[in-house]
């Protein structure tokens, strides 16, 4: 399956969309999604996983790297609608300690 990133910004607040595999794959589209915001920052941002299907090491890598490019605290990235088995993967990583991860 293709993976498919989108994104949409409101106010402050920015929501990307990740259906499919989160991986190296997306490298570039996630990139797309977040720089939006290079020249006009937002307060947060929503990562919506209802729709992603995988998350490896690399898809973990990305979000550490929209963290560190975008400067923000964790309290300001969320991971919403985790599945279960992506869920317990990133506890697993230990990345509930960079992103809200629900």
């Amino acid at each position: 399956m293709t993976a498919v990133v989108s994104s949409m910004r409101q106010g402050n607040q920015l929501e990307i969309t990740i259906v499919g595999r989160f991986d190296f794959s997306i490298l570039q589209d996630f990139r797309n999604a977040y720089s939006i915001v290079d020249d006009d920052p937002v307060e947060n941002i929503i990562i919506d996983l209802s729709q992603s299907e995988h998350m490896d090491s690399s898809g973990m890598g990305l979000l550490l790297t929209l963290k560190k490019e975008l400067n923000m605290d964790a309290g300001n990235i969320e991971l919403k609608h985790c599945r279960p088995h992506i869920r317990d993967a990133l506890f697993a990583a230990r990345l509930d300690n960079f992103f809200k991860v629900n």
